[in-house]
């Protein structure tokens, strides 16, 4: 036994000389060699069966399922969402990848010939002057409906809102100064460089609506109520926060209207938490969930994007109302009664040719924000889409819009590697861009009159313009300019002239006042120009314009100041050639009749989106970025 067991213990023995001198070593040997042959075996089984199930088990197609939410009253939303935001896989099985892959590396260089794809087509103080009057700056869109922008004004005093300062001038010509001034958010400089404000009607109080970042590295809109009836010493009363980030505004009769956006990653999505996925407001004592009763949604969302609409007393800023539309998009008009909100999708169907087009179009929801609550009144659906607020107006209980109307064509690209046939989807503009009016009546949300593809093929809107009963649309394509005029008088006989062409284009089209529309915009890519156009009986053609060669303008079209009693209209300019380096200017053009003069051509400092001017008693009161201009016109 002994001799056994020190014949096993010398392993690194050769079996053959182990063999001779123990005859039971070749049995050992035996044993040894087949429980190793049975583990290998086994081991071999056991990656083949892993190998199979790893390889050929399906891939789960079913959404997540999110029961467990039922209990909470967003259980709708979580339900729609979870179908939005998951991925089904676009293999059966890990074998398929594989395959694919192999064969997608194979074939790379001849599918696409070495290069890349073709990408394819969302405290009041005694200071305070009790008899100061306020008066308007802004060229609003709705008579009543006052618009946020970055500068106010009273009979007494000129407010601007530079980024997160807050100035405060007198009015005294070439002896004007800054009385006082509030930074808002400290020193901070990650805003955004979105600020917009309001000033009462009894000229005690500012609005200052913004968004940054909070501590928690979450995108909000800010909301400040400021006391200013002291220039010297104004003071902050109120701020509010909503997580998002700002779209537009509306005050009338002491009521803001605010409306925000509030978009979130599909990646980042925590069902058991709220905040990712639904939009908050934060009154002060934390933020807080807007209530699911609040939230309307259409039955299949094509995006992770809410449009929120808020009404709140302008003084306090108590909520009033609150509204929440997911899957929306930001184009919002608003009228005496209603806001009017926009959600676009895509509708693909086969023609006559059997081609797939996809034509975008627009479901327009109507919300009456008269009453004490929100009041959702009906929707209506046309084909297009919206391209800012001008392009919608109500009008004697008639909703006026003007879209661009497209077609995409939608080719299927299919090739096989001898099992399988994979799948391109191409979509290539097919130029049937053109433009289309529709009158909706509001009563029943039907469309009562229409006038589709009013313009030449390929053209797009460029701009829009209502005036009670007519309207004016600029469409273009590349360099030229047609200018259509809408007799609306009739709905049942609407009819519209055209000018032809005219070199360049308007991004604005402004009602200036004594038969005479006024054109912002270009004359071609180097040449910024301002064109005043006349209505005559063959249409509407250009009687004179201003240019200016080498210069960038802004298209915001609150930061142009519109003055049609006396005639004149000031913007800021980017001169990008200027040779004494002061390319940021501010210009003044006065239309005396018969030509735009020039009459104002000054360096301000800022963009020019955030410049303002203001014409008073023969004195023009310009603002940049921590600049300030006074010049005497007349």
């Amino acid at each position: 036994m002994k001799k056994d067991n020190w014949f096993k213990a010398l392993n690194l023995t050769d079996d053959k000389f182990l063999e001779e001198a123990n005859p039971n070593a070749k049995i050992i040997n035996f044993s040894k060699k087949r429980i190793a042959l049975s583990i290998i075996a086994a081991a071999a089984c056991f990656v083949l069966v892993f190998s199979n199930l790893w390889l050929f088990i399906p891939f789960n197609t079913d959404s997540p399922d999110v029961s467990r939410y039922s209990s909470s009253e967003y259980y709708g939303i979580i339900q729609k969402l979870n179908v939005l935001t998951f991925e089904k896989p676009q293999h059966k099985n890990n074998f398929e990848v594989i395959k694919n892959n192999i064969f997608d590396f194979l074939s790379f260089g001849i599918k696409y010939n070495g290069a890349a794809p073709e990408s394819a087509i969302d405290i009041t103080d005694d200071y305070a002057d009790e008899d100061a009057i306020y008066e308007e700056v802004t060229d609003n869109q709705v008579e009543g409906i006052t618009e946020a922008d970055r500068i106010k004004r009273s009979d007494k005093h000129i407010y601007y809102l530079d980024n997160h300062t807050l100035r405060v001038f007198s009015i005294a010509g070439i002896n004007s100064k800054e009385l006082g001034s509030i930074v808002l958010y400290g020193d901070k400089d990650y805003y955004l460089n979105k600020w917009e404000f309001y000033l009462s009607k009894d000229c005690k109080t500012a609005t200052v609506i913004t968004q940054f970042y909070n501590e928690q590295k979450q995108l909000c809109v800010g909301v400040l109520a400021l006391d200013v009836s002291n220039p010297e010493k104004i003071v902050e009363k109120k701020r509010i926060e909503i997580t998002g980030s700002y779209m537009s505004s509306r005050m009338t009769d002491g009521k803001l209207l605010l409306f925000t956006e509030f978009v979130f990653n599909k990646n980042d999505i925590d069902f058991g938490n709220e905040s990712t996925f639904l939009p908050q407001i934060n009154t002060g004592d934390g933020m807080k969930t807007i209530p699911a009763s609040f939230i309307t949604s259409p039955e299949k969302l094509n995006s992770t994007r809410y449009t929120i609409v808020m009404k709140l007393d302008e003084k306090t800023l108590d909520f009033e109302g609150t509204s929440a539309f997911l899957s929306y998009s930001e184009d919002v008009y608003v009228s005496t009664d209603n806001i009017f909100l926009t959600h676009v999708f895509a509708d693909v169907k086969n023609n006559e040719n059997g081609e797939k087009i996809r034509n975008s179009m627009t479901v327009i929801s109507c919300l009456g924000y008269s009453g004490n609550a929100f009041e959702n009144k009906g929707s209506v659906t046309v084909r297009g889409y919206v391209k800012d607020q001008w392009s919608m107006d109500e009008y004697e209980g008639i909703l006026r819009v003007v879209t661009t109307t497209n077609a995409t064509a939608i080719y299927e690209n299919r090739y096989s590697n001898g099992e399988n046939v994979s799948t391109d989807i191409l979509m290539t503009a097919t130029g049937q861009s053109n433009a289309s009016l529709y009158c909706v009546d509001l009563k029943n949300f039907e469309v009562i009159a229409k006038v589709e593809d009013f313009a030449p093929p390929h053209e797009e809107v460029q701009s829009v313009r209502f005036d009670k009963t007519t309207a004016y649309v600029c469409t273009s394509i590349e360099m030229s300019d047609p200018v259509f005029f809408f007799d609306l008088s009739d709905l049942e006989n609407i009819t519209y002239k055209d000018t032809g062409t005219i070199e360049g284009f308007s991004t604005s089209l402004v009602n200036f006042g004594n038969g005479k529309l006024l054109g912002i915009g270009r004359e071609n890519w180097n040449t910024f120009k301002v064109e005043i156009y006349e209505e005559t009986a063959n249409g509407v053609n250009g009687f004179c314009k201003y240019e200016l060669q080498n210069a960038e303008y802004s298209t915001v079209y609150k930061s142009y100041y519109i003055d049609r009693e006396n005639q004149l209209i000031g913007l800021g300019i980017n001169k990008y050639n200027s040779t004494d380096g002061e390319r940021q200017r501010y210009i003044v053009l006065h239309f005396d009749g018969y030509n735009l003069i020039e009459v104002v051509n000054i360096s301000l400092k800022g963009l020019s989106e955030s410049q303002r001017g203001v014409y008073i008693d023969g004195y023009m009161y310009m603002f940049g970025e921590n600049d300030f201009k006074v010049q005497k016109l007349f």
